[in-house]
């Protein structure tokens, strides 16, 4: 196993309906009552480099987002896989 870290771009794109699968069925197993996440919504998050993927190859094996409000005063991770 050789897993890359990489902050996203619109290269990554074809992951979004990939990662916003994953989140909500990861969501199903814990049993909580996470938001769900459309694969547009995960998209701009990409596009935009809002975004870190793990790749195993080309296997998606990890995907964390950035939230921001306040016009940039205040930053979250979220939708950690």
């Amino acid at each position: 196993m050789s897993i890359q870290i990489q902050t996203t771009d619109a290269a990554h794109a074809h992951y979004a309906q990939h990662v916003a699968k994953l989140l909500e069925d990861s969501a199903k197993q814990r049993g909580t009552g996470i938001a769900k996440r459309s694969g547009f919504y995960l998209l701009q998050k990409i596009a935009e480099g809002k975004a870190v993927i793990a790749l195993d190859g080309d296997v998606l094996v990890g995907f964390c987002y950035i939230e921001s409000w306040e016009h940039g005063k205040y930053v979250a991770h979220s939708g950690l896989v």
